[in-house]
């Protein structure tokens, strides 16, 4: 159960940070507003922050929410699977081999269906657990937060995948192997898992997101 008017986005998150420096974090949304999209947030090593959308209102709504240096729209798509997820679009391309559930689904699959979704639950789950789970999903990670439009959003996570295998390019460049975030790429309120993966999300903004553009 939701509280009543949040927006609602449904979907997945994968990501991995590269050696180069370089971090890409895809969201493939099968339900939204504007119905199905999908995107990539890519941090350069230099700190910037690109975004890489099709155009739409989607990139408008994203483009608000969220901190870009720069915006590439292009045709992208996306493939994903219980094994994985496949990512192209204008310079990215991500692919991410995953496991199967891991602990953490485990133990998010314990939380009641009723409460997972509502707000005070987040709030608990931001204080008490967060803390917990730091030196697993990197200190970064957060449940709840505000948007730079000043719009409240937060994620209800459902199910979290470890990469068992990555491959990613840059308009043909391979980045090479993963490795640990140089430090935060800066999209949002919240980092990417600290290991490259996937997590099954709910992500919910409050009512006046679609109109504070």
């Amino acid at each position: 159960m939701t509280d009543a008017g949040w927006v609602r986005f449904d979907g997945l998150i994968a990501g991995a940070a590269f050696a180069s420096g370089d971090q890409l974090v895809v969201g493939c949304w099968p339900v939204s507003p504007f119905g199905p999209f999908v995107d990539a947030m890519w941090a350069r090593p230099d700190g910037s922050r690109v975004l890489v959308i099709d155009d739409g209102p989607q990139e408008a709504f994203v483009r608000s929410h969220y901190r870009f240096d720069e915006v590439i729209t292009s045709e992208v798509g996306a493939r994903v699977s219980s094994d994985g997820v496949v990512f192209v679009g204008g310079p990215v391309c991500l692919q991410i081999e995953l496991a199967g559930p891991s602990i953490l689904s485990a133990a998010l699959g314990l939380r009641p269906r009723f409460v997972r979704e509502r707000e005070w639950w987040g709030r608990l789950e931001d204080v008490l657990f967060r803390p917990a789970l730091a030196p697993v999903i990197g200190r970064g990670v957060r449940a709840r937060g505000v948007t730079t439009a000043g719009t409240r959003e937060r994620y209800v996570a459902r199910d979290v995948r470890w990469a068992t295998g990555v491959s990613a390019s840059l308009d043909g460049r391979d980045l090479g192997p993963t490795a640990p975030p140089r430090g935060p790429a800066g999209f949002g309120f919240s980092e990417f898992l600290a290991r490259p993966g996937a997590v099954r999300v709910t992500s919910l903004f409050e009512p006046r997101a679609l109109v504070s553009r």
